[in-house]
């Protein structure tokens, strides 16, 4: 009999330290950590530079022209000259995040992960993580030395363009508790017991 894998889809907001969650989560679970590294495997996996998925990321994504991120390389084809469609970078990262799934127990930060394992309930959990506003400018303030006009400014940004990502392909919404397990504020318990509490439910979904 096949083995089972599990995966975890960690949906989050800037500043509310989700990434430290996933991380905590995968080094207490020993699940394999997907993040940037993710754009790297679709790469390899397809034949395309790094660059062009790092270009069109959920991180650089427009709200209000998120298309655009693919034009300067819809002209210039892959290897072999031939064109890439605006949806062939999200088919490939979607086909490299379902293949990882498949083959091992792994967590995935953003990427609409949770839309994309939609057909396998049974191994996949989703959390999103959200904190107070001024919880997540202090936050930025500290990990990345800046003011907190220029962290406000960054958290607008951000929220708009990963909402853009996930919901240009996703029949749900970015940050709404419908479509994750179960959402958890940061601010409340803190990140420690945020990062208990999420352990824990891991461990009860999947019965580790």
């Amino acid at each position: 009999m096949p083995q089972t894998h599990y995966a975890i889809a960690l949906g989050r907001q800037l500043g509310s330290g989700g990434s430290e969650v996933a991380k905590y989560l995968s080094q207490q679970l020993n699940f394999t950590y997907y993040d940037r590294n993710l754009l790297n495997a679709a790469a390899e996996k397809s034949g395309y530079s790094s660059d062009i998925f790092e270009r069109s990321d959920e991180e650089k994504s427009s709200v209000h022209s998120f298309l655009t991120n693919f034009i300067p390389f819809l002209g210039t084809g892959d290897y072999y000259g031939n064109p890439v469609d605006e949806d062939a970078l999200f088919r490939i990262l979607s086909e490299t995040i379902r293949g990882i799934a498949e083959e091992e127990n792994c967590i995935f930060v953003g990427r609409c992960a949770e839309y994309i394992l939609r057909d396998r309930p049974k191994q996949l959990a989703s959390i999103f993580i959200s904190a107070d506003t001024e919880s997540r400018i202090r936050r930025l303030c500290e990990r990345r030395k800046i003011k907190p006009e220029h962290a406000r400014k960054l958290i607008i940004t951000n929220d708009k363009r990963r909402a853009a990502f996930h919901d240009f392909y996703s029949t749900r919404q970015w940050g709404r508790a419908a479509t994750y397990d179960i959402c958890l504020n940061s601010s409340r318990l803190g990140m420690e017991e945020t990062k208990h509490f999420a352990l824990e439910y891991i461990k009860r979904r999947f019965n580790l």
